[in-house]
């Protein structure tokens, strides 16, 4: 009676590994990630902290852990991308610019110094979603462009760099989110694609790194032409006989965050995800819940031995990687160090390109300059470091007024940002820079984010220069350029619609 009854519990902490909770600081209380460890969970994903905290917390939940615990983020853009002390990268989309394979490779080196030296082993990244229509509100600049050349150089890069450093990589999101148009975080997504448009499109990536990638995470996506019933997410047909069959991954699948919207019943959600054959089922709103439903599916014999026995099989593939990596432990003093933020620096007019450039934009040190950001008032402006360099070049930056001036910067910082829903510019933004480029005598637009801005844009205007995001030092390197310091190095990894 006893060993049945340890039986039990061994069998009920081995469904609890497939499941990786949400710790985010600030919000996730210590006591129930701990009841989460002891009920046996695989790992968790972290949001936001501090070093100091993250580590703590690492440290702390690993104390309680009866199996091998495996913490993974979202770093896609460095591990500054949640800690404020860490280093922030450039975008994807910016180091596609840059065309620059070591590039690629030096983003994913950094990331994993400074992911492992907090004791996250699992970076939840690259992208490799094509940046292919220019209204999806969640790709965008996180791909590295919107063609397959670009894209695979740059992730197989990318793939070296953490894979150098025995840190786990996940491509993402499978089987392709580049041509949606809505944002998974809020609703489902339709791929209108056929399945031969898919194999020879969004697919090409996973079917090259099908030996590099540790894992391939499974977009929240309704595709008809491969299933009509089921989500990507707990369709059978996509990741067991697409994914591992037809293409022959056989490392984690793991799922997207259950807790986004385009996802109804986690419990339902979480065991059909098992039965397609994923093995790890991410962020769900309630992990507790969750794992009553797969015991009581265990139980009711719906979830076998089997499933759950591969699942954790090929973790335990993962977590013998990062025990490959224990031999070299990385210096906390890595993170945020300046040899990091000296790669950003320098990398900043490798990753600049031009849109388009018409003419000159001529300005000379003592000009006074009109400034805009659409529907945003001048305490609000995000542009603030590219207009202190600028100030520091000779050139004074006001609100655009034409009595005052008649040279005018207009400034975008539209980007992909979840639960938003949209990006770009909407109709009333893109009639505001209308009307105020018709009103100078001269125009420049930049962009510190997606580069579809410039779509459709008043043909009045000099030229559209890209950042493809608004680091510091990206915005200060825009302003070298403009005043004939620098050149903008980078080409455009994506085509736009300019007449």
């Amino acid at each position: 009676m006893k060993r049945e009854n340890i039986g039990k519990k061994m069998k009920s902490t081995n469904l609890a590994r497939v499941i990786y909770p949400e710790f985010r600081f600030g919000k996730t209380p210590m006591e129930d990630a701990i009841k989460l460890v002891k009920m046996g969970v695989g790992g968790f994903c972290l949001y936001g902290g501090n070093v100091t905290e993250v580590s703590e917390t690492v440290k702390t939940l690993k104390s309680y852990a009866q199996t091998p615990l495996i913490f993974c983020a979202d770093y896609e853009n460095g591990v500054g991308q949640w800690l404020k002390d860490a280093t922030l990268l450039p975008s994807n989309m910016a180091i596609g610019a840059s065309e620059s394979s070591d590039m690629a490779r030096r983003k994913a080196e950094i990331t994993a110094f400074e992911s492992k030296a907090l004791g996250v082993d699992w970076v939840l990244a690259p992208v490799v979603d094509f940046a292919s229509n220019p209204e999806n509100p969640i790709v965008n600049t996180r791909a590295f462009g919107d063609n397959v050349a670009i894209v695979n150089k740059m992730a197989q890069a990318y793939l070296s760099g953490l894979n150098s450093h025995n840190c786990i990589s996940c491509i993402k999101h499978f089987p392709g989110h580049g041509e949606t148009d809505t944002d998974s975080h809020l609703m489902l997504p339709a791929l209108n694609r056929s399945r031969e448009e898919l194999l020879d499109f969004e697919i090409k990536p996973y079917k090259a790194f099908i030996k590099n990638a540790d894992s391939v995470m499974i977009g929240h996506l309704k595709i008809d032409s491969i299933d009509a019933e089921n989500i990507s997410s707990f369709s059978q047909k996509i990741i067991t006989d697409l994914l591992r069959k037809e293409i022959g991954f056989d490392g984690c699948v793991v799922t997207d965050a259950l807790s986004m919207g385009a996802i109804s019943d986690e419990g339902r959600s979480g065991i059909m995800a098992l039965l397609a054959g994923a093995d790890i089922l991410l962020v769900p709103n309630n992990p507790f819940e969750l794992f009553a439903a797969l015991e009581n599916a265990y139980k009711e014999s719906v979830l076998s031995d089997e499933f759950i026995e591969k699942a954790l099989s090929r973790q335990n593939r993962m977590t013998a990687k990062i025990s490959a990596g224990l031999l070299h432990s990385v210096d906390p003093k890595v993170i945020g160090c300046a040899e990091h933020k000296k790669f950003v620096e320098e990398a900043a007019s490798e990753c600049i390109a031009w849109a388009f450039k018409n003419r000159k934009f001529e300005i000379e040190p003592g000009e006074t300059v009109g400034y805009l950001e659409p529907l945003a008032s001048s305490a609000n402006w995000q542009g603030k470091v590219f207009i202190e360099e600028m100030d520091k070049l000779g050139i004074k930056i006001i609100p655009f007024n034409p009595q005052k001036t008649k040279k005018l910067i207009v400034a975008s910082f539209s980007g992909p940002r979840a639960y938003s829903g949209s990006i770009n510019l909407n109709e009333e933004q893109k009639q505001l820079i209308s009307d105020k480029i018709n009103l100078a005598r001269d125009s420049i637009m930049l962009s510190f984010g997606s580069p579809f801005v410039f779509n459709g844009l008043n043909r009045k205007i000099s030229g559209g220069l890209c950042a493809f995001c608004s680091l510091p030092d990206f915005q200060k390197t825009v302003a070298q350029i403009l005043m004939g310091n620098k050149e903008a190095l980078g080409k455009m990894p994506v085509k736009l619609k300019i007449d």
